[in-house]
């Protein structure tokens, strides 16, 4: 419920300061990878039985500065209703975030290709850094999938990370075949 009040009150404070902006028909790339920062407190809703943020709760934060970015791109494109749906998606936990800790959160997208958007996220609490994580994810309309160009993001911008990470990911998708193979 708590993400829910959060995601409504970051929509409308986000449409107020967007009302102000004019759209315009490009996104530079400095635009594009332009960080999304936003600060949370961790109430008790955001709890788990352990006493700390639980897993799945720093997922909810990272769909709230994606959602916040691609709001703030559609608006300057003048689009409406794009979507988007993730693909894949890893932490790296380095500390746990307590009870109303002051919780950062900072998400810049780090790279595309035709068909995904790579997202990086750092938490912090007092400028500790206290996890990572990555996001693999695909743009949709009413009509389906659609290319990342629909963002101005033509071509492939990846890195070595993106490069390993997918890598990784192909592995795992052929294990698993392999293994469902042998079974049958």
């Amino acid at each position: 419920m708590n993400m829910l009040v959060r995601f409504f009150i970051m929509v409308s404070l986000l449409k107020q300061q967007l009302n102000k902006q004019l759209a315009t028909e490009y996104l530079s790339v400095e635009r594009l990878m332009a960080p999304v920062v936003r600060h949370y407190r961790v109430l008790p809703h955001d709890m788990g039985f352990r006493d700390h943020l639980p897993n799945y709760r720093y997922l909810s934060f990272i769909e709230l500065n994606i959602t916040n970015w691609l709001m703030a791109c559609c608006h300057q494109k003048g689009i409406k209703n794009l979507g988007w749906i993730i693909a894949m998606q890893e932490m790296v936990y380095l500390k746990q975030i307590k009870f109303l800790d002051k919780m950062t959160v900072n998400s810049r997208v780090v790279g595309w290709d035709k068909k995904y958007v790579y997202f990086e996220h750092q938490f912090f609490v007092k400028n500790q850094l206290m996890a990572m994580g990555m996001t693999k994810f695909v743009l949709t309309n009413k009509q389906g999938k659609c290319a990342t160009e629909v963002l101005d993001m033509t071509g492939e911008q990846l890195n070595e990370v993106i490069d390993t990470w997918s890598q990784h990911q192909v592995a795992i998708k052929s294990a698993k075949s392999t293994e469902s193979t042998k079974a049958a």
